[in-house]
């Protein structure tokens, strides 16, 4: 008898736990990283990783270029993976900027440090909806971006 009665507290126990978890999901996992710079960042630690194509999945990631303009996806990741080892090992990145405008679109300034010089990222974000998306980014060695 004093079995059974332990079998029916521990059947209600996990029947209230997995009430819960399905009444409340956000704290069954962490929230999902989706703002403009946590996006970013993500990317700058993969590419430190030397993970190009994992860095350039997770920017992309919810943004329609992969699909509408996939040559050019491919050439930038090219680029990358060409560019970067001229400029010596990934050391870290700076963030320098963001700027809303409207409650739409975002830009976003960082400076790749690497050990031979520098690279100037800028990044712009769309967010017609509720979610931010990669709508453009381009990178060079030359300070015009840091404006």
């Amino acid at each position: 008898m004093r079995t059974r009665r332990k079998g029916n507290r521990l059947s209600a126990l996990l029947l209230l736990l997995i009430i819960l978890l399905l009444a409340f999901p956000a704290a069954a996992s962490p929230p999902a990283k989706t703002s403009p710079r946590d996006i970013t960042e993500a990317f700058f630690q993969l590419l430190a990783a030397g993970k190009v194509a994992a860095a350039y999945d997770r920017l992309f990631a919810g943004s329609p270029i992969p699909a509408d303009k996939p040559q050019a996806v491919q050439v930038l990741r090219q680029q990358t993976k060409n560019v970067l080892p001229l400029y010596g090992a990934v050391l870290g990145y700076d963030f320098i900027s963001e700027k809303n405008y409207g409650q739409a679109v975002a830009r976003l300034v960082y400076v790749l440090k690497s050990a031979k010089g520098p690279t100037v990222w800028e990044f712009y974000f769309y967010r017609p909806r509720d979610s931010w998306f990669l709508a453009n980014v381009t990178f060079n060695d030359r300070f015009s971006l840091l404006r």
